[in-house]
């Protein structure tokens, strides 16, 4: 609890209203001895304005003497500060959001893509299996493997690497052609 130390007979004035002044000290947690002022309006009921701390002592009869010190001039200081109290702008550190980076690169699942096949089996075949047949006889083994992979004629993924660009052809139209059966239904 805080004890008055020295109560001041002349008011003290700051912007045309009047206030009754009072030095106030108490021990602080850590031992020494604090002292501030208190300002209580004369002229209107409003709450008593308390000062932030103007002096401390190592003992309180050093806090005591203080009190007895204090001038006009310095009380009207005093209540100059209890009135405008000092902002101070603190920077906040930051705080990380993370205890961890970020991975640099994630693993997506994804298919291999499809190789590009030089013509669609599909298009062709509707209009004709004869005419898909011959222009399938003009292509390269490569060419061939590529329309049987990007349409996916060969489904169960039967070994057909032994067979000839011949019977790769054959094997097409005929995927193509019970495929185009099967739509058609």
């Amino acid at each position: 609890m805080a004890d008055v130390l020295k109560s001041f007979d002349d008011p003290v004035s700051n912007q045309g209203r009047r206030f009754h002044a009072r030095a106030v000290g108490r021990q602080a947690p850590d031992g020494m001895w604090d002292g501030w002022l208190e300002f209580e309006p004369l002229d209107a009921r409003t709450d008593v304005i308390v000062g932030p701390i103007e002096s401390r002592q190592p003992e309180a009869h050093d806090l005591a003497y203080w009190a007895t010190g204090l001038t006009p001039v310095f009380l009207e200081g005093a209540l100059n500060r209890a009135l405008n109290p000092l902002t101070v702008r603190v920077k906040i550190p930051e705080v990380s959001a993370s205890d961890f980076p970020a991975p640099r690169m994630h693993a997506a699942m994804v298919s291999p893509p499809r190789p590009e096949a030089v013509l669609d089996p599909f298009e062709i075949g509707e209009r004709s299996l004869d005419v898909l047949r011959q222009e399938l006889r003009a292509l390269n083994r490569p060419r061939l493997l590529n329309i049987i992979a990007a349409y996916d004629l060969n489904p169960k993924g039967d070994d057909i690497t032994w067979m000839t660009d011949a019977q790769l052809a054959t094997f097409i139209v005929t995927a193509t052609e019970v495929q185009l059966t099967k739509s058609a239904r």
